[in-house]
């Protein structure tokens, strides 16, 4: 299993990544994941389209306040 150091490293999170960062249920990390997708779009970069949701680490990382 990752921890997080390895987790932050990484250029996209799912909902699994930030639920080792943060003690966090499942509903509450694919919002987290959504709202992040939501300001990568307004921002014109490219949302992955994979069954897992991902979004970019430094979106994610600012929405926390990590």
């Amino acid at each position: 299993m990752k921890n997080s150091e390895e987790i932050l490293k990484q250029k996209y999170l799912s909902a699994n990544d930030i639920m080792v960062i943060i003690p966090i249920c499942k509903s509450g990390a694919l919002r987290i994941i959504t709202e992040a997708q939501a300001d990568m779009k307004s921002k014109g970069y490219y949302i992955p389209e994979t069954k897992t949701k991902l979004a970019l680490t430094k979106i994610v990382i600012k929405k926390l306040g990590l």
